[in-house]
């Protein structure tokens, strides 16, 4: 008799990711692996109202009838799951919105994949703070906007800056009192004209929460072909000036001193890559099963409740992204991605 060994989850995802570095390196418009990254929209739905947010002002890419990711849906994808290797729960909407947002982390978590999402903050609880350290979730990603209450709730419309607070000691204390690393903190603020006199004191706060990474992101221009966005984006983006970059260099340094790690698409290199990885690692679903492909683009790459996963993953819209990117030929989607570094090497770390 002969005994076929079955291979482990960790040398199936391992083969995987060996299979998609090579099809990137080839620039292969037929995938000959499954993606490492998937995207999970929890919900398109949010209990806050900022100026900045899609979901907020009704940007019809977020305004479609199914407002919960459905088991349906994420059970097509059981197959990209068991193959990929890092998950994000996250795009429009407040994921603690979704009534089994703990169970979808359980489900994920089962395949060994390391989830990342991001949130208001709002709805952490003790008990919610303590599963997310026993489930192990990798990384959250808390907006905080503002240092000062006043700004703060300008900015994050329905929060109050002292519940946040709360909501990250309570995961600070479930951390503590399990011995875990797990979730690791980042702290995102969206930097603009409202809130820039509260940068420099970013640093000192994020310290004093327990945060381990702080991210300064720049308001996204990818939602600028709508006119109500676009008229907040001209009043409210900070473009790159000497003053600024010089500024997040100072807090960068002070960060570095206080073993905060510091982050901002402000320093990234303007540089157009030769070949941004995305069609080759990236495969995101919203809620109502549109595909896309990153947050720097609203491209639509079919329908999953149309198709299965595989049907999609090497479909004509993939299959033309990959064939023009192999030849640093970006698509005009592509276009307002490149000029503030946003997406090209998210996630690019995982391909070595």
């Amino acid at each position: 008799m002969i005994l076929i060994r079955k291979k482990s989850p960790l040398a199936k995802k391992q083969e995987n990711l060996a299979r998609a570095k090579k099809s990137w390196e080839k620039g292969e418009e037929k995938a000959q692996h499954f993606p490492l990254v998937i995207y999970l929209e929890p919900t398109s739905i949010c209990n806050l109202s900022c100026p900045m947010c899609p979901v907020a002002i009704g940007l019809s890419e977020y305004s479609y009838p199914e407002k919960l990711l459905s088991w349906e849906l994420i059970e097509k994808m059981e197959e990209a799951l068991e193959n990929g290797l890092r998950c994000f729960l996250s795009g429009g909407g407040e994921p603690f919105l979704h009534p089994d947002f703990l169970e979808i982390i359980k489900f994920i978590k089962k395949r060994e994949l390391e989830i990342i999402f991001n949130t208001n903050a709002t709805l952490i609880t003790q008990k919610i703070a303590e599963e997310l350290v026993a489930l192990q979730v990798d990384c959250i990603s808390i907006s905080v906007d503002a240092v000062d209450p006043g700004v703060y709730r300008k900015i994050r419309k329905g929060a109050e800056l002292d519940q946040i607070f709360d909501s990250i000691n309570l995961l600070n204390q479930a951390k503590r009192k399990n011995n875990s690393t797990k979730p690791y903190l980042n702290m995102q603020f969206t930097l603009m004209k409202e809130n820039f006199n509260q940068l420099p004191q970013t640093i000192g706060l994020a310290k004093k929460l327990g945060i381990n990474h702080l991210v300064i992101e720049p308001l996204s221009s990818v939602f600028c072909f709508d006119r109500q966005y676009n008229e907040f984006f001209k009043q409210q983006y900070l473009a790159i000036e000497e003053k600024l970059i010089d500024e997040l260099k100072n807090l960068k340094s002070q960060a570095e001193q206080l073993k905060i790690v510091f982050s901002s698409h402000y320093l990234e290199s303007k540089r157009k890559p030769e070949k941004c990885v995305q069609p080759w690692i990236n495969f995101g679903i919203r809620t109502n099963g549109q595909v896309f492909l990153c947050c720097g683009t609203v491209e639509k790459m079919g329908e999953l409740k149309e198709h299965s996963f595989r049907e999609l993953w090497n479909g004509s819209v993939y299959q033309a992204f990959r064939k023009a990117i192999a030849k640093a030929e970006y698509p005009e989607q592509c276009a307002r991605c490149l000029q503030e570094a946003r997406s090209p090497w998210f996630n690019s770390e995982l391909l070595g």
